[in-house]
């Protein structure tokens, strides 16, 4: 196992190898410490994670004597709701969780952005441990302490910051992940390419089959770089405010419209992200900061993840407002981030709507 730290010794994240023996020990000895440290945890999981990994989470938490609590939601990105955060809450006050309980969150993004959502707000804030068993999480949402839940009107419009104090990650968890939900993370890992590294890019260019048949030492190698590039991110910018923290949006803006206007029905995350990316390359190019190579080069690189590039048959007008309601537009100015280079982006504020339009309408 390997450790970093992050944001002065608040997190802690654990590498394991691909093994499902170090995995199993890495568990033990996190549970050993949460036994510990805490009077009872509550494991928010949704019910595909917890049909694999349920039981075993369970026995390792029971021989550490530990005492937990079970709460099993539904999958999709549609639980991601107050409703939900408030059945987590009222199971936890039901099990008389107090102020020394933690909370471990067992599953992919969404799961990773509600359980720290119920922790940060239990009895003002208790401790949540994330075990991310999808890329996606492992790479993205697990790390950075941003959670949040969703609304009719927009994604992840109510949260707040709050890191987690530990995140154990193992590519073993990734056996049992759909193929799908797989490739819808490496959007997140392309992601990292393009706003900061230029030599990781150019491995996910050469080595995109290898990670597609799950090939443990690739598979290693984009995870720790992605997250050690995500650390270094928030770490400069904990509380998203120097505009630094900003460039993990990168495609973002679009995706959460997209994901709005097809009611979180028609793509997952990462999808919505790929096809977000390639808007935001598109925009990039027709502000004239970037050159067709970066838009190009970006758009092969999705179609090599087998992920969706283009934009769905949907009214650009209503994505632009989507995007308008976005958390990160200012005074209804829409905010976005642009890329000069593969590895170089920035942030540019009061972006015209009518050159988005002409960029994302323009047929080559």
């Amino acid at each position: 196992m390997r450790q970093i730290k992050l944001l002065q010794d608040t997190c802690e994240i654990t590498f394991t190898n691909g093994s499902i023996s170090e995995r199993d020990n890495g568990l033990t000895f996190l549970a050993k410490k949460l036994a510990n440290t805490y009077t009872h945890c509550a494991v928010i999981t949704d019910q595909q994670v917890h049909s694999h990994y349920g039981k075993l989470l369970d026995s390792v938490l029971k021989g550490a004597g530990i005492a937990f609590t079970p709460i099993i939601l539904p999958p999709g990105e549609r639980t991601k709701t107050l409703l939900s955060a408030n059945y987590c809450w009222e199971e936890m006050i039901l099990k008389n969780m107090d102020r020394r309980s933690c909370v471990i969150a067992l599953g992919g993004g969404m799961i990773s952005d509600l359980a720290g959502f119920v922790a940060a707000c239990y009895m003002r804030g208790v401790h949540v441990i994330n075990i991310p068993t999808s890329l996606l999480a492992m790479v993205d949402a697990a790390i950075g302490g941003k959670t949040a839940v969703n609304l009719p009107a927009g994604k992840n419009l109510i949260g707040c910051f709050h890191q987690p104090k530990e995140v154990f990650i193992c590519p073993s968890f990734l056996k049992t992940l759909p193929t799908r939900d797989f490739r819808a993370g490496i959007a997140e890992v392309i992601k990292y390419g393009v706003i900061r590294d230029a030599i990781l890019f150019d491995f996910l260019e050469k080595n995109m089959s290898a990670i597609l048949n799950r090939t443990t030492d690739t598979l290693e190698t984009i995870i720790r770089r992605s997250c050690e590039i995500k650390a270094q991110v928030v770490e400069e910018d904990v509380a998203d405010d120097k505009d630094v923290r900003a460039i993990l949006n990168w495609g973002h803006t679009f995706a959460h419209a997209i994901e709005s206007m097809t009611e979180y029905q028609t793509y997952l995350h990462g999808e919505a992200v790929a096809i977000g990316m390639n808007c935001a390359a598109k925009v990039s190019e027709h502000l004239g900061y970037a050159t067709n190579e970066l838009t190009y080069r970006q758009y092969q690189l999705i179609k090599k993840a087998e992920l969706p590039v283009n934009l769905p048959n949907i009214s650009i007008d209503q994505l632009l407002y989507l995007m308008e309601s976005d958390k990160k537009t200012t005074s209804g100015k829409i905010n976005l981030i642009v890329a000069k280079k593969i590895g170089k982006v920035f942030r540019t504020h009061d972006v015209d709507k009518v050159k988005i339009r002409e960029a994302l309408s323009y047929k080559r």
